[in-house]
């Protein structure tokens, strides 16, 4: 049950978005984000993995507060999708706009890696095979200890890390008691899961092994590059490559399901 400032009664949750999608009264509309709120911070807290390094989280909060606001005006009350649900895809995928938007990954970090990178093509084809890490420290006079922390930031400015990927399919029992506890979500999270999971299935053997031997085995860049007999700057382009696959199929089937309620 809720209790509305304005007029001093008890409604239930039904009532206020049936008064609201009938007046649009700002009043019910903050009623109802102050009631949702709770969604933000949690997805906040999940995604803080892309933003902690260089961004502020009430600007994350803001944002997503905003994203909030458009999810309730837009909301149709008479489809079958539960608004929690609805809500958290379009919280997400607006907060990760925004940190793509913002670009905070330094200039020179980006401008080191192509360096690295382009000077590992350059080997490649002179060499006729891929170059060591310290052939390609050396064609470009960098001591060892630098190359090693360039190739070490760029492995970390992926947009989402496999654990936020695997956050978004395995909600924590607390989330699940505060705001999904219906069937229908329950089997929308398994189906997720199976996307990410198939996701995986379908990434080439080099990538497979990479996410396996970093996120499952706990091994360091240079180790999984040892056992390759690759460079360090290789595995993480292979990383990168990985986590850029799955999360456009993550962000594909979500997107998906917003255009299916839509209709």
């Amino acid at each position: 049950m809720i209790l509305t400032d304005n007029y001093n009664v008890e409604i239930d949750e039904v009532e206020l978005w049936e008064q609201y999608y009938a007046t649009r009264d700002i009043q019910i509309r903050n009623q109802i984000i102050e009631k949702y709120s709770y969604l933000v911070k949690i997805i906040a807290l999940k995604l803080r993995g892309i933003y902690q390094q260089y961004g502020d989280v009430d600007d994350i909060v803001n944002e997503g507060i905003i994203a909030l606001m458009d999810v309730v005006e837009k909301y149709d009350i008479t489809k079958n999708t539960k608004f929690e649900t609805y809500a958290s895809i379009r919280i997400k995928g607006s907060i990760i706009d925004y940190v793509r938007k913002q670009d905070w990954i330094p200039r020179k970090v980006k401008s080191d890696y192509k360096n690295i990178k382009d000077a590992e093509d350059k080997l490649t084809n002179s060499l006729g095979r891929t170059p060591k890490d310290d052939e390609v420290a050396k064609y470009l006079k960098m001591d060892m200890k630098d190359y090693n922390q360039i190739v070490n930031n760029a492995f970390g400015t992926s947009i989402l890390s496999f654990e936020e990927l695997i956050g978004e399919a395995n909600l924590t029992e607390t989330e699940m008691s505060i705001g999904y506890d219906l069937p229908e979500e329950e089997i929308e999270l398994k189906e997720l899961h199976k996307v990410l999971i198939d996701s995986v299935n379908k990434l080439g053997e080099k990538e497979k092994l990479v996410i396996s031997l970093y996120y499952k085995e706990d091994l360091k860049l240079k180790e999984i590059a040892d056992i390759l007999n690759i460079s360090n700057s290789r595995v993480s382009q292979i990383h990168t490559s990985a986590l850029q696959k799955l999360e456009k199929n993550i962000m594909d089937y979500q997107n998906d399901i917003i255009e299916k309620d839509k209709r």
